[in-house]
Formats: structure tokens, sequence, C-alpha cells
């Protein structure tokens, strides 16, 4: 009795595929199609990392190299450094009352200001503490509400992939509150999903906006210790290190090494993070690093892009010296990521960059860093302010101290009113005879 066949091949008189010819044929069917999921117009974000196949580009940016920097279109400007103003030295002068009689300000942040330059530092903490002391000292009301060791994402196509930047501390923007709080107006109210807000960063009629990161700070030694230590090097069976291993991993964190150390890719995967957070908010908790964002159907919906400018605060040791990096985001370079197999049109082709300004500004002397900072990190995060005239801290510039000398003011101004009251006139003195003593009554 022959064997039964399929009906197909009963029919087609074709002898039976192998299971090896049918594993082959399905393993180059989904290779095919995920080569044309990939594939995209020439110039698209999915363009490039075809080109580069042999690189590993798809990474944290804490691993991004150089490389990552030439593909994205990023240029870095360094501007000149922001040495003024200083205090005047005239020979001869004596020494400011500010240095023979240091106030509580000046003495705080001196001690702040050195420890962010001691090499020995442990990183993670002791680090950013002074940091928040120096800002907040220098510019209270831009720098009061700081968001310590922060966890950005990053937004490509419908998936956002979590914790994907790590900050030391971000400051966002005042909220403004919208006009419908101020004012009732008979406007039918739209849900959150139309402003492609998250639920959670919404009220029930009128959405809140999502929050807009202003300055972020980095620590150089901090990156510089996680690049170190995020290979893990597991030892042979004996106990012994894996030296092999622990050579190639050494190998990998120095490729990371920018060639410029001021010119970090890692700046630009910080700078993107704080510019799509603007756009995309905050998506609500899950505990899988890689996600879908938008889970509706039809289209993905895009948001509102519009050039938006984001800064990175950070220091070097070795010159004693802040570094403030503006990022000049341009809503193109935003759409290369929302849309990854897009390509920019010729237009745009200048757009779709990212152009980053970074400035140093001397941390020594204490007079002036105020102004020299202020005028890095420019009025549109520490208001406005006179760059010329130095701030000198000599009596304690804290509203405390302004408030103990108006209260000192009125206790002298009021006792000299009661000094300068006319006192009442004394009883009249009369004599009394009694016989030959002659007394005073009074």
């Amino acid at each position: 009795m022959a064997a039964s066949r399929p009906a197909s091949d009963l029919d087609t008189g074709r002898p039976a595929p192998d299971a090896g010819s049918v594993a082959q044929h399905s393993s180059s069917t989904r290779q095919s199609t995920r080569q044309r999921r990939l594939q995209g117009p020439r110039g698209s974000l999915y363009d490039i990392m075809r080109q580069n196949a042999g690189l590993s580009l798809f990474l944290r940016p804490i691993c991004w190299t150089d490389r990552h920097t030439e593909l994205l279109g990023v240029h870095f400007d360094e501007l000149p450094p922001c040495t003024e103003p200083v205090p005047p030295t005239i020979p001869g002068s004596p020494p400011s009352s500010g240095h023979m009689r240091p106030s509580d300000t000046i003495k705080k942040l001196s001690e702040a200001l050195t420890e962010i330059l001691i090499p020995s530092t442990p990183i993670a903490f002791r680090t950013t503490s002074p940091i928040q002391t120096i800002l907040e000292t220098l510019w209270p009301k831009a720098f009061s509400n700081p968001q310590t060791l922060q966890d950005l994402h990053l937004f490509f196509g419908r998936h956002v992939y979590r914790d994907s930047v790590k900050v030391n501390f971000l400051w966002n923007k005042p909220p403004e509150i919208p006009s419908s709080y101020s004012s009732f107006k008979s406007e039918a109210t739209l849900p959150a999903d139309s402003f492609n807000l998250p639920s959670t960063q919404s009220s029930p009629g009128c959405p809140l906006p999502a929050p807009t990161p202003m300055v972020c700070y980095v620590a150089k030694p901090h990156v510089a210790s996680i690049r170190k230590r995020m290979f893990r090097i597991v030892p042979c069976p004996n106990g012994t290190i894996n030296v092999p291993i622990q050579r190639l991993h050494e190998l990998r964190s120095k490729q990371m090494m920018p060639a410029n150390l001021d010119e970090d890719a890692h700046i630009v995967g910080v700078i993107l993070a704080m510019a799509q957070r603007q756009f995309y908010g905050i998506p609500p908790p899950s505990s899988r690093r890689n996600s879908v964002w938008f889970t509706g159907n039809g289209p993905l919906p895009r948001p509102d892009f519009h050039d938006t400018k984001v800064r990175v605060l950070t220091h070097d040791i070795d010159t004693a010296e802040f570094i403030v990096y503006t990022g000049h985001v341009t809503a193109e370079f935003l759409d290369r990521f929302h849309r990854p197999r897009r390509a920019p049109s010729v237009d745009d082709s200048e757009k779709s960059g990212l152009r980053i300004e970074y400035t140093r500004v001397p941390i020594w002397p204490i007079l002036g860093l105020r102004e020299r900072l202020g005028k890095a990190l420019g009025t549109e995060v520490v208001g406005p302010f006179e760059p010329s005239e130095i701030e000198r801290w000599e009596t304690g510039n804290t509203s405390k101290s302004r408030t103990r000398k108006r209260t000192v003011l009125a206790e002298v101004f009021n006792r000299s009113l009661e000094d300068a009251t006319v006192e009442p006139p004394p009883p009249k003195r009369r004599r009394l005879d009694r016989g030959n003593s002659v007394q005073i009554a009074v």
C-alpha cells in the first residue's frame, strides 16, 4: 500500500519538500521581510542603519560614538569663553571686604565650588549636591525646584525606549497656566488624546501642558565611570579573571571615548531626550524598557513640533571651568526620529541636523561667577540681569538678612522716637510751714 501524500502534491505530481528546505525557505522569507521593513528612502534613519549594517548604531546614548554624531548631522560650535566680568585689580589698593571678612554666602559658594573640583569625590552623590547649592545660590529663582537623578526616554517611531538617558539634575520651565483656568469659555472640551498628552498629565476638560525641560546637569566623571563598568565580566570556572574578555571590554570602552572630550556624542542623546520630552510628555509607567507609546488605529499622530532650545551644564575638573551646551533642536530633526522611514526633503537637508553651541565659564574668582554663568545660560533661563554689575554678597544676600535689617532699622527708629517724646512736667513744689522746720512735699 502506497504511503499517503498531501492533496496538493497528489494533484501536482511534485514530491513533498523536506523539512530542511521548508525551514530554509521560511528563514529566508523572514530575513527578506525584515530587510524590507528596515529599508527606507535614502537619507532616512532606517537607510542610514542599513548602509552601516556592520556598526552597532541602535544603542543607548551612553554608548554613542563620534560616528553617531557624523551620521546624524550634528555640528558642535565652540564659542569664546565667558571670562568677564571679574573684579578689577588696582595695584596698591587694599583687598575688598569680601576677601577680609567673607560673608556666609561667599563661604558656602567657596566650599561647594571646591568640592566639585576634587577628583576623589564619589561620583553619583556628592558631586550633585554641591551643584544644587551653587546654582540655587547664584540664581535662586531659576534653579529652586530641581529633579534629581532623572531617567529620560527616547522616542523612535511608535516605540518608546525608557530610561535611555540619565541626568544628575533637571530643571523644567515654570508651567504656564492655560487661559481657560482664568476665564470660562463656551468651547467643546476635547479628550487628552487629541492633544497627544498622557492621561497622567491632564485633568478632565482642561489638559495641562507637558513639562518643558530647560536645563540639565550631567557630571562628566559620572559618565566616564558608567562607561568603564557597564560591561560585566564573568569570571572563569576557577574564579580567576577572564583576561581576554576584560581586554575586549576595555577596548570597547575606549572606542566610546570621543576624539574631543568636549564634543561627546552622549550630549547629543541628552539634548534629543530633553527636546522630545517637551512634545511627547511622560508616558505611563511600564515594566518594559521597549514599548509602543501609540496603540491606536490609523496613522501615527505627529506632535506639534517646533524649533526649541535646551541646555546642558557640566564642569571640567582639570581646567576648573563650567561648560554650558545650548542645543538648537529643529522640528525637522525631531521629525526624523518620529518618522524614521521618511527622508528629509531637499529644502530641509540643512535643518534636519542638530547644532550645538558650547562655551566655557571660569569658576574662579567667585565674584563675577554669577554674571559669567548668567551670560552663558542666557536670559531665557536666569531672567533679565545686568551683566556688568558684580554681585559681591558682602552682607549675605538672603531674604532673611534683608528682613532682619528692616527689623533692626525699625527698632532703632522706634527707640529714637521714644527718646524724643516730651516727658510730663514734674509736680509743683510747695512749702509746708511746721514750726521752725521747712519741708518740701513732692
